[in-house]
C-alpha cells in the first residue's frame, strides 16, 4: 500500500497547491493522502493568515485524506529543521512517499546536492567559512560552497522551493528511511508581487487579501478555497497585525537580558541588539528590519521574534524529541489509511486528547493566534474533528 505525504501550509490554498497536489497523486496512486500542516505559525515566523482548521479543510476538499499539525517547536525552524520533524511525523504516520515542489525538477541533481549538504566533506566546510569570513550571509555562503566543490550544485540553493526540497531529501537521509520522493515542477515566482491565477505566490494573495484586493486575490484559489476565504474574513477570524506588534514589542521591552541570551539561534550580541531595536521600533516590520542584515536574514529574525512571544528557549529546541504525538485536524473514513498509524511510533489525538499532553509552546501558539484574532482563548480547543468536506 502507498501512502503519500505532503508538507504544506496552505495558507491561503491556492491553485498552485491544487496542482501540485493532483499532480502527486496522479504519479503515484497512493491508497491515501496524509497533510502536515503548520498550526497557528508558519515556518517563517508569522501568524498563519487562516485558522488551521480552515486550511485543513481545504485540504480535505483538494484530496487529501487526513491532516495533522506540525508542532511549534518544529514549524518555528529553519528549512532544515523544519523539513526534519515533518518528514519524521510523516514517516511515523505510515507515509511511503513524499511529494514536494522544487523549482529545479531534476530529482537526482537535487539528491546529490542533499547528498553533499549532509555528508559535509571538509571542502565544503572550508568554503562555507571562507565565504561567511568575507561577510556572506549563510544562504548565500552555502550556495558559493557547495558550487565549489560541486558546480551544478550551486545554483541549486539559490531558489527557495529547492532549497526546502533538498531539506526533506537530507531528511530521508538522516533518518535512514525508504520513503519515495516525487518531486513536482514549482512555476512562477516565489515571492511575485503580481498574482498569476495559474501559479500564485501564497504571500502575494495573503497581501492582497489584506490591501483589499479580492478580485485579484480570489482568482488565485479554487471555489473551496474562497469559501473558506470569505467566511474567516466576515466572521473576523483574522490576525489583527497591530495587536501582535503591540504583543511582541511588550514582550521584548520587559525580557530580562538573561532570558534574551538564552532564545534559540540568538548568537552573542543579537539578543542586546533586538532588546535596543525593541525599544525603538514601532512595529514588527520595523522592528525586523532594524536587524536584517547580510548575515541575519529577515526570516530568522522573524522566527526569533515569534519564539520571544512563545517563550520558546534554546534548551525547548535543543531536547524537544522528533514528533511522537500527532493532533489530527482532519479526516475521511479510511480504513487501510488509520490501519498504518497502529503500526506506527505516533500517537494520533484530536484536540480534546492532545490538550492533556500538549507542549507550553504550542498552547501558547494557539492562544496567541486566538488573542489577536479576537477569539476567547478556549476558541481553537472547542473545536471537532472534520470529518467531511
Amino acid at each position: 500500500m502507498s501512502v503519500l505525504g505532503i508538507v504544506a501550509e496552505y495558507d491561503p490554498f491556492h491553485n498552485g497547491h491544487l496542482h501540485h497536489l493532483q499532480s502527486a497523486v496522479s504519479e503515484v496512486s497512493p491508497s491515501a493522502v496524509l497533510t502536515v500542516l503548520s498550526g497557528p505559525f508558519r515556518q517563517r515566523g508569522t501568524p498563519a493568515l487562516l485558522s488551521p482548521f480552515s486550511r485543513a479543510e481545504c485540504a480535505l476538499s483538494a484530496g487529501a485524506d487526513a491532516v495533522f499539525a506540525l508542532p511549534v517547536l518544529w514549524t518555528v525552524r529553519d528549512a532544515e529543521h523544519y523539513a526534519l520533524g515533518a518528514v519524521s511525523l510523516l514517516s511515523s504516520l505510515g507515509a511511503t512517499h513524499i511529494a514536494f515542489g522544487a523549482e529545479t525538477a531534476d530529482l537526482p541533481l537535487l539528491q546529490k546536492t542533499a547528498e553533499l549538504l549532509e555528508d559535509s566533506p571538509a571542502p565544503l566546510q572550508d568554503a562555507l567559512h571562507l565565504a561567511l569570513a568575507e561577510g556572506s550571509g549563510y544562504p548565500a555562503a552555502l550556495s558559493f560552497a557547495a558550487g565549489s566543490c560541486l558546480p551544478e550544485c550551486g545554483t541549486v540553493l539559490q531558489h527557495p522551493n529547492n532549497i526546502l526540497a533538498i531539506c526533506y531529501l537530507r531528511a530521508i537521509r538522516r533518518l535512514s528511511l525508504s520513503m519515495t520522493p516525487v518531486v513536482i515542477s514549482r512555476s512562477g515566482e516565489y515571492t511575485a508581487d503580481h498574482i498569476n491565477p495559474d501559479s500564485p505566490s501564497a504571500t502575494a494573495v495573503t497581501e492582497a487579501l489584506r490591501r483589499g484586493s479580492w478580485e485579484d486575490a480570489l482568482s488565485a484559489v479554487p471555489q473551496f478555497s474562497r469559501q473558506k476565504i470569505l467566511a474567516e474574513f466576515l466572521s473576523g477570524t483574522i490576525p489583527d497585525m497591530k495587536l501582535l506588534d503591540s504583543l511582541l514589542l511588550d514582550r521584548l521591552r520587559s525580557i530580562r537580558p538573561e532570558d534574551a541570551a538564552l532564545l534559540p539561534d540568538c548568537p552573542e550580541g543579537l539578543d542586546t541588539a533586538l532588546r535596543k531595536a525593541a525599544s525603538r521600533a514601532n512595529s514588527r516590520a520595523e522592528l525586523i528590519s532594524l536587524l536584517t542584515t547580510r548575515r541575519y536574514a529577515s526570516a530568522r529574525i522573524s522566527r526569533l521574534c515569534t519564539c520571544a512571544l512563545l517563550g520558546i528557549s534554546k534548551r525547548d529546541i535543543e531536547e524537544t524529541p522528533l514528533p511522537d504525538r500527532a493532533l489530527l485536524l482532519a479526516m475521511k473514513k479510511n480504513p487501510s489509511m488509520t490501519g498504518s498509524w497502529k503500526n506506527g511510533s505516533v500517537q494520533v489525538l484530536t484536540v480534546a486528547k492532545w490538550l492533556n499532553s500538549a507542549p507550553p509552546a504550542d498552547l501558547a501558539a494557539w492562544r496567541i493566534w486566538s488573542l489577536i484574532c479576537g477569539k476567547p482563548d478556549a476558541w481553537p480547543f472547542e473545536k471537532k474533528l472534520i470529518t467531511d468536506c
